[in-house]
């Protein structure tokens, strides 16, 4: 323990996070031999093997699991300092925001320069993804979901709710009034699970799915264009030209806003969280 380098614990909980070296030297922004060469002086100062080195990845042992749960401990605690003596740092760090495209894209990019305004020092990283990052994981500093995970240690805030309705051009949204078959615009196999996905597909049946796409900007470019009926967010229609038919049976979709308990006492998050929860509460359902 004398020859230990606390630093390289940094390495270390990096590693285990992201899997691989490759991934670990992106995130720490250094190349692949400062992990590999800072893991390995770690193991001979503690003289524990502390990774299985397999093909797919560095996987952690059991002394190497029992190091990642102490180090998140340190780590946690170095962390709750930031609020009371990092000011300074703190307004020269990113402060990473993590959403789906359709938040970013038609809710928060719109209102930036509003918050950028009123705090110019400022420095924010969006980080566009559908899957759930890890916020104990360091991830991200506030994430934006329309759903809960199922677990994991975080705060979490319900902050907005979505509303959804079918939109098309004229001619579309006359066949479908008159119950005549339509072209469907949906997400493709890897969102079907969505509610989204499901009612669509309940409603309209696989045969008329006639466009796949994970892309919410996609969906309502190609209604524009007369490609079919689409279902999509009604505050994502601002400035569409697209006719809009509510559903007969509602369907809503709640806004989440997940972060750590110590990123919520840092500054600038503080800063960000309130202007993300006047920001939805402003924007009409």
């Amino acid at each position: 323990m004398n020859g230990m380098n606390w630093d390289d614990l940094r390495f270390f909980t990096a590693l285990v996070e992201c899997g691989t070296a490759t991934a670990a030297a992106k995130r720490l922004q250094v190349n692949y031999a400062t992990v590999s060469r800072r893991i390995e002086r770690l193991e001979d100062a503690l003289q524990q093997r502390l990774f299985e080195r397999r093909q797919e990845g560095f996987i952690a042992t059991v002394e190497g699991q029992l190091l990642y749960q102490k180090s998140c401990q340190i780590r946690d605690d170095i962390d709750s300092l930031a609020p009371h003596f990092g000011v300074a740092a703190q307004q020269q760090k990113s402060i990473v925001l993590s959403m789906v495209p359709a938040l970013a894209e038609y809710l928060v990019l719109p209102h930036l320069s509003q918050l950028q305004g009123q705090f110019p020092d400022l420095k924010l990283e969006i980080e566009l993804s559908n899957r759930n990052v890890s916020i104990p994981k360091k991830e991200a500093d506030i994430a934006l979901r329309l759903s809960l995970p199922e677990s994991g240690d975080y705060l979490c805030k319900k902050i907005g709710m979505l509303n959804y309705c079918l939109c098309g051009n004229a001619q579309w949204l006359n066949k479908l009034k008159q119950a005549e078959p339509v072209n469907v615009i949906s997400y493709g196999p890897s969102l079907s699970h969505l509610p989204e996905a499901e009612y669509l597909l309940r409603r309209f049946g696989v045969a008329a799915i006639r466009l796949q796409t994970n892309s919410l900007t996609s969906q309502r470019i190609a209604a524009e264009h007369g490609y079919g009926i689409a279902l999509l967010p009604s505050c994502c229609l601002v400035g569409s030209n697209l006719l809009q038919l509510p559903l007969s049976e509602p369907l809503q979709r709640e806004v989440w806003m997940l972060t750590s308990r110590q990123s919520s006492q840092m500054r600038a998050t503080r800063r960000i969280i309130r202007e993300l929860e006047s920001m939805f509460g402003s924007f009409p359902s």
